[in-house]
């Protein structure tokens, strides 16, 4: 008959090795798709069921009580030092690091099959489909300005007040359409198809404020969940960003491109506002870099000669060849994809919101610097961190896949 410690070393043992099988199967890009789109959701449906009903997210919970057990591992460790001869006491130890070295194999174990081969699968799950990466200044400015009209379209639907206030839907009201409108992606992406748990707010948002961190998932309890401190206008785009990783589209760019999609093919216009904009945001971005190259080669080959600013010009000479320059380049690039002024009332009145709902609460680490600064160090090497990890499939990779998407139908 076995032992218990012989049964606790083959239980580990079983686990390292699946974990190892895991991370080698998902060096296969191919494999991960498979097992993304077979047997991750229904993973991601069964556990998101059991713990929605909760009103907190239970992933943030355990991660205090993972710190908690990191924190009383040193400090039984520290008193093995003095209580060394007491065996009572060496057996509380003995049982504590072998239930905690167990609880991290399975962290390891669960992180492998809940993240670590999604992640790895191709970019929207879709191989190798040869799709173009070079795209001209006419069809990018083609995307922004269709992003713009997008943006300017909602806003012309969404009502205003005569102080410029506007009355944003309710969270528990907008989740049902915005699980509809990931929903109606899964033609194309089938793995949106199915439930859809809640966004849950975290509890360390003042913390997440201060690191830039909009959202993210517990994947060992599969809660997305979002800072408390956003804008209306940006709370739909969050949560259907974070519900895409949910449903195994882990890279950022795979993300911003489906909440974006799907939220600009919405009904209700509060969720095309969100989608457009964020879109809008990205691609403008793309459409100055874009503007820049042109610009840049047209000079080097002496096909265009822009007005010079030189020192000593008057105030009437500058303003001429500020003029003249503008002239040129709309004559080349047309007029900038502008977003319109009702838009901008829209934004103002949601950032007046979140900067109220800011102010509502107590922050307390505003009254420690040396946490502050903990928190900031620790924001920075995360995101450069990821952005290592991710390079071309990070956020504003988005601008790509969207290219690529409406190559055909914009352009």
């Amino acid at each position: 008959m076995e032992t218990r410690k012989q049964k606790y070393r083959k239980i580990l043992l079983t686990l390292l090795l699946l974990s190892a099988a895991g991370n080698l199967a998902g060096c296969i890009p191919k494999f991960c798709d498979w097992y993304t789109d077979h047997i991750y959701c229904l993973i991601e449906g069964g556990i998101s069921r059991l713990t929605a009903p909760v009103p907190v997210a239970v992933g943030e919970l355990l991660m205090y009580l993972g710190v908690l057990l990191v924190l009383l591992a040193v400090l039984f460790l520290i008193l093995l030092l003095f209580l060394r001869k007491k065996p009572g006491y060496r057996r509380f130890c003995r049982g504590y690091y072998k239930t905690f070295l167990m609880t991290l194999i399975c962290v390891v174990f669960v992180y492998t099959f809940f993240w670590v081969i999604p992640f790895r699968g191709t970019v929207l799950g879709q191989g190798d489909p040869g799709k173009r990466t070079s795209f001209t200044f006419e069809e990018i400015r083609a995307l922004t300005v269709y992003a713009a009209n997008g943006v300017n379209a909602a806003a012309e639907e969404i009502e205003i007040t005569a102080d410029g206030k506007v009355d944003f839907p309710t969270e528990s009201g907008i989740m049902p359409k915005i699980a509809a409108a990931m929903q109606g992606l899964s033609g194309d992406f089938p793995r949106l198809n199915g439930y859809y748990p809640p966004v849950k707010t975290a509890l360390c948002s003042d913390i997440l404020e201060r690191m830039g961190i909009g959202g993210y998932n517990y994947i060992y309890t599969m809660e997305p969940t979002r800072n408390k401190y956003l804008t209306p206008t940006y709370l739909p785009i969050l949560d259907a960003h974070e519900l895409s990783h949910h449903k195994g589209y882990y890279k950022e760019n795979e993300a911003n491109f489906l909440s974006e999609l799907a939220l600009s093919q919405s009904d209700d216009p509060f969720l095309r506002f969100s989608g457009f904009w964020d879109m809008y945001r990205y691609v403008y971005d793309g459409y100055l870099t874009a503007q820049d190259e042109l610009l840049t080669n047209m000079e080097a080959e002496g096909r265009l000669q822009l007005p010079a600013f030189r020192d000593g010009m008057t105030k009437e000479e500058y303003i001429a060849a500020a003029m003249e320059r503008y002239r040129i380049l709309v004559e080349i690039c047309g007029e900038e994809p502008q977003l319109s002024e009702r838009a901008g009332q829209i934004m103002d009145s949601a950032y007046q919101i979140e900067r109220e709902v800011y102010n509502e609460d107590s922050h307390p680490i505003d009254e420690m610097p040396a946490v502050q600064e903990v928190i900031q160090e620790t924001a920075d090497t995360g995101w450069e961190t990821q952005g290592n990890i991710l390079q071309e499939n990070s956020y504003d990779g988005v601008t790509l896949l969207l290219l690529q998407y409406f190559d055909g139908k914009l352009y």
